[in-house]
Formats: C-alpha cells, sequence, structure tokens
C-alpha cells in the first residue's frame, strides 16, 4: 500500500472513532442530558441533568426538587460529571438496570469494522517493511493493527451502547411518569366533576325545602 492509500486509511479511521466517541462534558456549552454535579463559587453543590445553556443561564433539573430550575453562571465554577446516571426527572438510575437494557450492538459492529480497517492499514505497513527488506512477516503487522483496530473502535461502541441504554431507561421511565401523571389528572378531573354534582344536589334540595316553607 502506497503513501496516499496508507493516508486514507487512517483517514477513515479517525472520521470513525471521531464519530463514534462519548459526549464530553466541558463547563461553557455542556451537553443536554448530562449528568452533572454543579460546583458554585460560594463552595456549595448541586446535582441534576441538564436540559440546555441558555443565554448566561444554566438549566437543568435539579436531583432533590425534582423540578426544573435555573442558575447564572456567573455562580457556577465548573461542571464535572456525577457519579451516576440521573433520568428525566433526575432521579438516579442504577447501574444494574443500565446494564440489564444494555446490548453489544454497537460494539461488535464497531470492533468488525476496527478491525477490517486495521488490518488493511496493517497489511500496508507489512507490505512496505517487505519492501524495506525488514524480516517482519506481514501477517503480525495485520494481526497487530487488526486487534488494535478492534480494540479502539470496539471501545467506543460499547461507549456508545451504553449512552443508548441510558437513553432507553429515561424513555421508560419519562413514559410511565407521564401514564401515571395522566391518570392523575383524570382522576383530579372526575373528583371535580363528582363535586360540581353534590354541590348542584346540594342547592337543589336547599331550594325545595324552601319552596314547602
Amino acid at each position: 500500500m502506497d503513501l496516499s492509500k496508507s493516508i486514507v486509511v487512517v483517514s477513515v479511521i479517525l472520521l470513525i472513532s471521531g464519530c463514534s466517541s462519548g459526549l464530553e462534558l466541558t463547563t461553557e456549552n455542556p451537553y443536554s442530558q448530562a449528568s452533572v454535579v454543579i460546583h458554585q463559587k460560594d463552595g456549595q453543590k448541586k446535582e441534576g441533568i441538564v436540559l440546555k445553556r441558555e443565554g448566561n443561564n444554566l438549566i437543568y433539573i435539579d436531583s432533590k426538587t425534582h423540578k426544573k430550575e435555573t442558575i447564572d453562571y456567573a455562580q457556577i465554577q465548573k461542571l464535572t460529571e456525577a457519579s451516576v446516571n440521573y433520568d428525566f426527572e433526575a432521579n438516579p438510575i442504577p447501574d444494574y438496570i443500565i446494564s440489564e437494557e444494555k446490548s453489544m450492538s454497537n460494539a461488535l459492529s464497531y470492533g468488525s469494522g476496527g478491525f477490517l480497517l486495521g488490518a488493511t492499514l496493517g497489511a500496508g505497513v507489512g507490505i512496505g517493511l517487505v519492501a524495506a527488506d525488514v524480516d517482519l512477516p506481514p501477517l503480525i503487522s495485520i494481526g497487530l493493527f487488526g486487534v488494535a483496530g478492534a480494540w479502539y473502535l470496539g471501545s467506543k461502541g460499547a461507549e456508545k451502547d451504553f449512552e443508548d441504554a441510558v437513553f432507553e431507561v429515561r424513555k421508560k421511565r419519562y413514559l410511565v411518569s407521564k401514564s401515571q401523571r395522566e391518570m392523575e389528572i383524570e382522576e383530579a378531573k372526575r373528583k371535580l366533576v363528582q363535586q360540581q354534582k353534590e354541590k348542584e344536589e346540594l342547592q337543589k334540595k336547599i331550594q325545595e325545602k324552601k319552596k314547602i316553607k
């Protein structure tokens, strides 16, 4: 494999690894749904799940109030990753629940692609070594590069599998909470209608008593 082809292969590997890498938390521009610890300049700490940054404010769901809160960036020293993953209501998600939801689909597909790309690059390196009279069988470089590519992109795929599992748990919990809220609203409406009927019946009885008198 000549130099230009090697550059193309390396570029493809870098492109795929860049696209598959996990989300990186930054204080100034935290990504949506990041589970964070908010370190305030006065020494206090808050935790929760990020919704978005809006101007000079960070909007998030607080892990104590479970409500949408807003904090001015002037009060924030830094953001760090929380030790737990929070759902959309800022309730912690146990690791075992995430593990139950996690698949290996991305890890396997990324790993397979990484092996093929690494092996291709390894073949080019092996041919180059042979051409340079280096006493190293091409199969060794093919194997080494293939395994390295499979491990690297496979680990990126595993990160993606984890992120997908967390989102799936969040989505399921949200749907359960939404269903419960809808049931509570319907129950509140039913009680209101019942109270209105009872009030109307009471007023009717009062009017009938007045007529009798």
